[in-house]
């Protein structure tokens, strides 16, 4: 028998957040697009399509039944069956143009709320009779982790992640307890031996201490100037001028994705000029939009913002469910260097990493929405705080081999995130079998045209460009140690 969890049975306050901030125009849904060689066979994606809405009971229930004082609950809908969620379409051109096209109009079509909130949209006409899949889902089902580990599920992958789901609580734990024993072993067999050491070892560890001293300030310092400047952005009417439009926000939308990057070649960068793959890419982004803004000559703003997600799950939990929140990051657009515009990149990432911020509104929203969902606020104030940032920017880490999905192997792996405000573009970084592409959504508008083909199509050459400068980087240092050791 199958204990339901009580997060199968009432929304939680983020996913009541996620259903009270949309509206016609900007609706909270997560995209996912695979492509296959040939046409899956039915009768196997129908079995994978049934263990999915068993295993995950909120792809087989719709929310319902909400109070003022009272969340709704997750029900199911009467005579309805996974199949009524499957959508059968052929391309008019087998193009990747024509796809994109079609799954935009599908990100701006509403859900029905007589019926869970995805769809599956199988899509047949694609160049050399390739096949594709176009998952739709409503965010108050859950963030980001959630569909990855719900959807990779249904794959190849099944069997591994039932592994790493049973250990993770287990290598937890035995983590704290690795750590709990080295302390104690190092307290046994660090003692210094004599008065010599023991200086030796008092100067050594009040330096350590010094250094973390100082660390920890720049650290909170860094992290006090970011979250005041969020807050004053929030409170006052204050507006961003790059791809933003007068007049109410386009219904239309338009897809885009880049060209693959080698994970090889981000590790290259980073050993150059240091950070993380996020940071490398970030980067890479704020260039392209920087690129894209001025090619139209319409740059005024010397940041770019982004909604930077924050996940707060545990190691161990892998919940069906929202447990996310964010922060803006604030990313230059000046004519800075590599190195610079990477080390500031970096800043606000720490920032971002270290703030209570995102953890303090998720407790908050989560409470509030848990208990008084009708004291929502307006529709006017989710406005002002979404049309801040530029866009959103998420990282969707995938499978690093390639994977089976209903016994055909997926060839391309793509996910989007919703938007966040008007003119916004939302952006996510996807990883599949040692490589990464970015994937965007943005709306049409005759003021800023092909914003997100404008900043894909970019991504290829800007990172190369990055590259040649970190094998320079690279060769230079090499260079110097050789002459050292000669």
């Amino acid at each position: 028998m199958t204990m339901i969890k009580k997060s199968d049975q009432q929304l939680g306050g983020l996913d009541t957040l996620f259903l009270k901030v949309e509206h016609p125009r900007r609706l909270m849904t997560v995209t996912s697009i695979w492509t296959f060689k040939r046409r899956l066979d039915q009768k196997q994606v129908y079995k994978v399509l049934e263990r999915l809405c068993l295993e995950y009971p909120r792809f087989a229930k719709t929310p319902a039944h909400e109070g003022f004082f009272k969340p709704a609950a997750w029900t199911e809908p009467v005579d309805w069956s996974f199949q009524d969620n499957i959508v059968n379409h052929t391309l008019e051109e087998p193009t990747r143009k024509a796809l994109q096209k079609y799954c935009a109009e599908q990100v701006v079509t509403p859900f029905d709320y007589t019926k869970p909130l995805w769809e599956l949209h199988a899509i047949s006409g694609l160049e050399d009779d390739h096949y594709a899949f176009f998952w739709k889902a409503h965010h108050a089902l859950a963030d980001g982790e959630g569909f990855i580990r719900s959807l990779l599920s249904t794959t190849s992958l099944n069997a591994t992640l039932k592994k790493l789901e049973e250990q993770s609580v287990v290598s937890h734990r035995r983590k704290k307890d690795i750590a709990s024993t080295k302390k104690k072993d190092s307290s046994l067999t660090d003692r210094p031996k004599s008065s010599c050491h023991k200086a030796f070892a008092y100067i050594s560890v009040m330096m350590n201490l010094f250094w973390i001293v100082l660390y920890q300030i720049y650290v909170y310092s860094v992290v006090t100037i970011h979250d005041l400047y969020c807050v004053f952005l929030c409170v006052l009417p204050v507006t961003r001028k790059d791809l933003y439009y007068k007049g109410l926000q386009s219904h239309e939308k338009e897809m885009a994705w880049s060209d693959d990057v080698s994970i090889k070649d981000i590790k290259i960068v980073r050993e150059a000029f240091g950070g993380t793959l996020n940071d490398v890419m970030l980067l890479v982004i704020t260039r392209c939009l920087k690129s894209y803004l001025e090619s139209i000559g319409k740059r005024n703003d010397n940041y770019i913002s982004f909604i930077i997600p924050v996940s707060l799950r545990e190691p161990s939990d892998w919940s069906f469910q929202n447990v996310v929140s964010g922060s803006w990051g604030f990313f230059s657009m000046k004519d800075l260097d590599t190195r610079h515009l990477l080390n500031q990149v970096k800043t606000e990432m720490l920032a971002i990493k270290n703030s209570l911020g995102p953890r303090m509104l998720f407790e908050t929203w989560q409470w509030f929405f848990s208990h008084a969902p009708g004291l929502s606020p307006p529709m006017s104030v989710y406005n002002h705080i979404c049309d801040i940032p530029h866009g959103v920017f998420t990282n969707v880490p995938g499978p690093t081999v390639p994977i089976d999905f209903a016994g055909e192997e997926i060839q391309e792996y793509r996910t989007f995130p919703p938007q966040c405000g008007k003119g916004s573009i939302g952006m996510a970084l996807i990883s599949y079998s040692g490589k990464v592409s970015i994937g965007a959504i943005a709306d049409v508008h005759r003021d800023y045209p092909e914003v997100a083909n404008g900043v894909c199509s970019r991504v290829a050459e800007e990172f190369q460009l990055v590259l040649d400068e970190a094998k320079m980087e690279i060769s230079k240092k090499n260079l110097n140690s050789h002459k050292k050791l000669k």
